[in-house]
């Protein structure tokens, strides 16, 4: 449990490093799945909750040419890898990252369009209070997603029935119209939940 911990739960070190690498590939289909179920505009500034290496900041920069999208985590070794892989997006301006926790974002109230974590949910020490710290930061009428791709489950229904769980917990937070969206995928099936304050 200590090795998949320093790997994928709080990366670190050598682990941490090659954790990152593991996730950011496979996750080209879940984040332009993602994408297309969200209203992005040109100039919206969007937040990555538990960015991870940033493939998911990376894809989100190119739909948001004239605006802004911050990315924060609480590992250095993420926030390494995201840098990197954003590089020339953080050079204009355009990706913004640091170190920080889902429990107590750094950004005054009501800055973002849109704020999103995907796979970072089951790491918080209280869901609540990160997706009540997400709902801080949204602008009025600004859209929530919680993406989660559960590998350590073995079925569909499993993750339908996280899914369904992952929208109470926005629809708790305050969040109106929320809905769950789900795709199968390998190694296993990914669930969007979508909300709007």
């Amino acid at each position: 449990m200590k090795i998949l911990d320093a790997t994928f739960g709080h990366p670190r070190g050598l682990l941490g490093r090659l954790g990152g690498m593991i996730m950011a590939r496979p996750t080209i289909q879940r984040n332009a799945w993602t994408i297309r179920l969200l209203t992005i505009h040109p100039g919206d500034h969007i937040l990555d909750v538990g960015c991870g290496p940033g493939a998911l900041i990376h894809a989100l920069a190119q739909h948001t040419p004239d605006g802004l999208v911050a990315g924060i985590d609480t590992s250095p070794v993420m926030l390494h890898q995201a840098s990197r892989r954003n590089a020339g997006s953080i050079q204009h301006g355009r990706v913004h990252l640091q170190r920080a926790s889902a429990m107590a974002l750094p950004f005054a109230d009501a800055t973002f369009d849109i704020v999103l974590s995907a796979n970072s949910v089951q790491l918080w020490p209280n869901q609540l209070a990160g997706v009540t710290e997400m709902r801080r930061v949204l602008k009025p009428g600004g859209q929530i997603a919680i993406i989660l791709q559960p590998v350590w489950v073995k079925t569909s229904d499993e993750v339908k029935a996280l899914g369904d769980n992952l929208q109470q917990l926005i629809s708790s937070a305050g969040f109106r119209s929320t809905s769950c969206a789900f795709k199968e995928m390998k190694p296993i099936g990914s669930v969007c939940i979508v909300g709007q304050k």
